[in-house]
């Protein structure tokens, strides 16, 4: 699922696989879909990447979204205008209010 969370919120045209879609991470990926689709996120998209280290990453992507993968400890700045939209095993995306 850390794959799906990276290309499902990053620039791009992602593609997922049917049989993952319609297997036990159908509700994750799912959830990753509509982050993508609400959040308006494309192939021009503008990314930022703000964390980088062995255990974690984060970025983010058109001031709309954050994205941290890993088990790593992430928050984005000013929580307060940040909900979680989803989040995983290792992964959590969060869209602005």
């Amino acid at each position: 699922m850390q794959g799906y969370a990276y290309i499902l919120t990053h620039p791009g045209t992602p593609a997922v696989f049917y049989d993952h879609l319609f297997s036990n991470n159908y509700n994750g990926i799912s959830s990753l879909i509509a982050v993508r689709k609400r959040a308006g996120i494309h192939c021009r998209s503008v990314i930022q990447i703000v964390k980088a280290e062995r255990d974690v990453y984060a970025a983010k992507i058109d001031e709309r979204i954050f994205v941290k993968i890993g088990p790593g400890h992430y928050e984005p700045p000013n929580s307060s205008k940040w909900i979680v939209a989803t989040e995983g095993p290792d992964y959590k995306v969060w869209e602005a209010l």
